[in-house]
């Protein structure tokens, strides 16, 4: 199986450099076609590997003689097609078609004690990145600290785990900032105007250092929760893939991940005016807007939507949602790949609630008490398959 994916791998490189021939193609494709899981070690290969070292220097490692050592070290007697060993195989596509092998082989009997570790992945933490200007970042969490003093951004701190603005009145210059929120980390910021935003694991918020003009304008990509401190002369308006939020003063949930294919506003209390390419709504508490993106069709619904800002108090509320957004929000916040052994197991449905700080396997154990699913964990790695 090993063996084979080595060819496999063979087969991505040269079809991402432009050598592969019509045959080979026909064989990538085939081998796509397979399974759901071919689907995503390739899409994974796609987005993460290092394809721009020369096909002469992959082709100079000594593939034959590194196979001998793999097969010689940890080929199983018995040929048994387990997710383990699927994930190893992964493993070594990821090191032969980024163009290098820096391959540990380990004696059998440490492979198979490794095997019946449990895997331990740590919940997300209070982490993030400003980028103050082009080339100029600052690493956030950990200790208090003053990040910028001066007459231009006024004063910028990190204070009890959170980013505060303030701003002198005078400032004439409209300078923007970024907040990034990595995978496996969260944060909040305290804008110039007062108005507090808490960001999720995979999330960015652009904003301006000083609130300049007639308006409070900031841009948002993934999810964020709002409380905006209320200026009738100065509405705050939140854009993001899609959609235009105006408010005057109010708290809501936004959310807006590409692999989602959706933006949607949840509002808690006040009012907000949601606006699209074609349509124009003012939402009510416990409203909710979603709009799938590309297709300009907006629905509005009723919902809990405390529901839509529990991951602020640390907690992730389920309400009949799809199996896949459940996973994606878990693979952003513990920073894991999510993998399906069949693409059905997307479309299930789950209702729950469980602790965001607390271990991987209780999420895990309270999804696979309904019995649809069972959940395989390899160290950073997380196998769906249907029961």
């Amino acid at each position: 199986m090993t063996k084979k994916y080595i060819q496999i791998a063979d087969l991505i490189y040269k079809d991402k450099v432009g050598i592969a021939t019509e045959k080979e193609k026909q064989e990538l494709l085939d081998w796509l076609a397979e399974s759901d899981f071919n689907q995503q070690i390739f899409e994974e290969l796609s987005k993460g590997s290092d394809l721009s070292q020369s096909y002469e220097e992959y082709r100079a490692i000594h593939r034959k003689q590194v196979w001998e050592q793999i097969e010689h070290q940890i080929v199983p007697k018995t040929w048994r097609l387990s997710w383990q060993w699927l994930g190893y195989a992964a493993s070594v596509i990821v090191l032969i078609v980024a163009g290098w092998l820096m391959f540990s082989i380990t004696g059998r009997d440490e492979e198979q004690k490794k095997a019946k570790q449990v895997a331990t992945i740590t919940p997300g933490e209070r982490k993030a990145i400003l980028h103050l200007e082009p080339g100029k970042q600052v690493v956030l969490g950990g200790m208090d600290a003053v990040i910028v003093d001066d007459s231009l951004s006024g004063k910028i701190e990190q204070v009890n785990d959170a980013l505060v603005y303030q701003v002198e009145d005078g400032i004439k210059e409209m300078k923007m900032n970024m907040l990034e929120i990595p995978k496996g980390g969260e944060f909040n910021v305290t804008l110039a105007d007062g108005s507090q935003v808490w960001l999720n694991a995979g999330t960015k918020l652009t904003y301006p250092v000083a609130f300049i003009g007639k308006e409070r304008r900031v841009e948002l990509e993934g999810e964020g929760y709002f409380e905006v401190k209320r200026d009738d002369a100065k509405p705050f308006i939140v854009t993001l893939n899609g959609m235009e939020i105006k408010v005057l003063g109010t708290s809501f949930n936004l959310r807006s991940f590409k692999q989602d294919g959706r933006t949607t506003a949840t509002l808690i209390s006040g009012k907000v005016e949601v606006k699209t390419l074609s349509k124009n709504v003012v939402l009510e508490p416990n409203q909710q807007a979603d709009l799938m993106v590309g297709e300009d069709r907006l629905e509005i619904r009723e919902v809990d939507a405390e529901a839509y800002r529990a991951w602020t108090k640390g907690q992730f509320v389920f309400r009949r949602e799809r199996l896949e957004t459940i996973m994606d929000d878990v693979a952003r916040w513990y920073n894991v790949t999510v993998f399906y052994e069949q693409g059905s197991a997307k479309e299930i449905l789950f209702s729950g609630i469980v602790e965001r700080y607390a271990n991987i396997t209780e999420t895990l154990k309270m999804l696979e008490k309904t019995g649809k699913v069972l959940f395989i964990v390899d160290n950073q790695k997380i196998i769906v398959r249907v029961k």
